[in-house]
């Protein structure tokens, strides 16, 4: 069934290995060429769908199955009374390219040449203009920078933008594991995942490229074709975050709603741990203490003074039973910052770990002390780490976390036997069991000073307020589509680190609404 999948609806994501199980095991019970029938098919729906006005489209079909796919749409947009050229690359003459298709994507080129299908060996520079390309170039079997050829046909394609660009399963270019596109990648404005959602589609540096995203499973996930691998991921939707979220309103008193208490604000950083504290406030705790660890720090902060500054020692001591302690925003590198999370690596309550906290445990003299008191830890525990924070944790470099950013989640929630957000484009969530989730919301709003902050400070509010880990998902969740609101509601610009609560607050409320507006009759 074709899909348009947004952030309304969590959806399994497949790695290649796990789709190439499903795609053989349907296979194998399905009539010969019956996937890149259905495959092709959905294409061109999707074409005429999405672009109802696009009459003249040029096919860029490579020498593989993604290609065959590519020729079946075709087909079914030509009988449509589309004017369709397909554009053979991957070969010299048109007669080497058709040699080198595997079996399928044969079937379908016989298929064209019985349906007079205009068709010419790809020319990089003589690109042929028109309304829609299909990109059918490269599938998930890509591994490492395309070939030349490919790659300046792709720059040709990507120079265009007076057309719209359909991708076939993904961008061409784009690794469908990891996300990343290690020389030219197509540049899509929609791409239709078959089978499953790859990925790559959904995290890592060049998945943005993917533009709108459609999933269709041609109907193999149903019937006797049930047994499907068990997914490497899943992307968080509205659905799965509504009840992972408390029912604030049924808090008899703010002592039932959970305590925050931040330890951050070094000197010339007091701003990073108010922050955080402000965003558990909106976030529904109960009551939000913060320790700044600037001695020159206000007693009051006179933005929110709902916010209780009290000393570390203070915070340290006397834990609740619903109460999550959140250290590292501001804090900065010294003792006293080191000896506050010692502290706080020791207590038994829920603990989340930010910026400096994290830097505190990957580069200081008493890093190995410090991550063994993590590991023996026995409450929850959340690590919010960016990329250059994640690779000095797996003591590797940024360039390998973004090359595959599950697997750097997984290692670090692995490492540390803890729950982590590894932040960026596609936000990837671990827990210590192992699973993993990546975020569908959120925007280049959010690449503001000060927006982690305010992430760390609702995941805190969040398990303070529902005493489990899985809140976490809701935080991202929530933190990214306030980026989201705020962009449809007042543009791309604007937004500050100080804005994102409160529209976190409006997100939490949409979601709510929906969830309890009367089904129409």
């Amino acid at each position: 069934m074709l899909t348009r999948i947004g952030s309304l609806h969590a959806v399994p994501v497949y790695g290649v290995e796990a789709l190439r199980q499903i795609e053989t095991a349907a296979a194998q019970r399905l009539p010969a060429h019956t996937l890149m029938q259905r495959a092709g098919a959905a294409v061109a729906r999707l074409a005429q769908a999405r672009f109802p006005h696009a009459r003249r489209i040029v096919v860029l079909a490579g020498a593989g199955n993604n290609g065959g796919d590519g020729l079946v749409a075709a087909i079914a947009l030509q009988r449509a009374g589309r004017d369709v050229r397909v554009f053979a690359c991957g070969g010299e003459t048109l007669g080497e390219w058709a040699c080198r298709l595997p079996p399928d994507a044969a079937w379908a080129w016989t298929e064209a040449l019985a349906e007079q299908l205009p068709c010419s060996v790809a020319n990089p520079d003589d690109l042929p203009d028109a309304d829609l390309y299909l990109d059918a170039l490269l599938g998930i079997g890509l591994r490492g920078a395309v070939r030349d050829q490919t790659a300046r046909l792709i720059q040709k394609l990507n120079a265009r933008t007076d057309a719209a660009v359909l991708s076939v399963d993904l961008p061409s270019g784009l690794d469908a594991d990891t996300g990343i596109a290690h020389q030219a990648c197509v540049r899509a404005t929609a791409t239709l995942s078959l089978i499953g959602l790859k990925p790559g589609l959904c995290t890592g540096p060049a998945s943005h490229l993917c533009g709108e995203l459609w999933l269709d499973d041609l109907d193999i996930h149903s019937g006797a074709e049930r047994a499907l691998p068990a997914p490497d991921a899943t992307r968080l939707g509205a659905d799965l975050i509504r009840p992972l979220l408390p029912d604030l309103a049924l808090a008899a008193h703010k002592g039932k709603r959970g305590d925050v208490r931040v330890i951050g604000g070094a000197a010339g950083m007091t701003g990073a741990a108010l922050l955080a504290g402000r965003a558990a406030a909106l976030l529904g705790a109960g009551k939000v203490f913060v320790c700044l660890l600037d001695t020159r720090a206000p007693a009051v902060d006179m933005q929110a003074p709902e916010l209780m500054l009290r000393p570390a020692d203070a915070l340290l001591e006397a834990i609740g039973d619903k109460t999550c302690l959140l250290v590292g925003p501001g804090a900065g590198l010294d003792e006293a910052s080191r000896a506050c999370l010692a502290r706080a690596l020791a207590s038994t309550a829920p603990l989340v770990l930010d910026a400096d906290a994290l830097n505190l445990l990957a580069a200081n003299d008493h890093a190995s002390t410090l991550q063994a008191a993590l590991r023996q830890r026995r409450a929850i525990t959340v690590l919010t780490p960016h990329p250059l924070e994640a690779a000095r944790l797996l003591e590797s470099t940024v360039q390998a976390v973004e090359m595959d950013r599950l697997r750097a989640a997984r290692d670090l929630a692995a490492r540390f036997a803890c729950w982590v957000v590894l932040k960026g484009r596609g936000t990837v969530i671990a827990s210590p069991e192992q699973n993993v989730w990546i975020n569908a919301t959120g925007n280049g709003l959010l690449a503001t000073a000060g927006s982690g902050d305010v992430l760390a400070g609702s995941v805190a509010a969040l398990i303070a307020a529902t005493g489990q880990a899985s809140a976490v998902l809701a935080a991202v969740w929530l933190h990214g589509q306030a980026a989201e609101r705020y962009a449809a509601k007042l543009g791309p610009s604007g937004m500050t680190a100080a804005h994102l609560p409160k529209w976190m607050a409006l997100s939490w409320a949409d979601l709510m609404a929906a969830h309890s507006a009367p089904a129409q009759a």
